[in-house]
């Protein structure tokens, strides 16, 4: 598998959607197997993608109210999409069986965490400073 192309597959148009519903169902049959009480829904994580995606893509600039709306519609379905599977594994991981797994952040997510916070502090910034007429 080459991670770079995985991930880059969100930007394929009706395959990222695919790919989080077969991720969040893998997540599920997990939780499953070790018992968990906590459930997470594939389609619900296809949808979130889907609304990402689409919002995303499809509109350039941020000056319209109604561009920044759809801003904020992106980046709450993108975090909620993230934040729902990753306590959903961090749940599989606390409970599967053998022993305990640390937690551990890699260079790499803290490179992600990085470009996210500076994305949104960005897009920030140009919402604010936008001249009105």
């Amino acid at each position: 598998m080459q991670p770079a192309a995985h991930g880059a597959s969100i930007f394929v148009p009706g395959f990222g959607t695919w790919q989080a519903y077969r991720h969040f169902a893998l997540i599920t049959r997990l939780l499953a197997r070790v018992g968990s009480p906590l459930k997470v829904e594939p389609s619900t994580a296809a949808l979130g993608t889907t609304v990402w995606w689409i919002t995303w893509l499809h509109y350039s600039g941020f000056n319209d109210p109604v561009l920044v709306a759809l801003n904020v519609i992106e980046l709450t379905a993108g975090t909620a999409v993230v934040v729902f599977g990753q306590r959903a594994l961090n749940a599989y991981w606390a409970i599967r069986p053998g022993p305990p797994a640390e937690g551990r952040v890699l260079p790499t997510d803290w490179f992600a965490l990085g470009m996210a916070a500076a994305f949104f502090v960005l897009i920030t910034i140009s919402n604010v400073t936008v001249p009105t007429n």
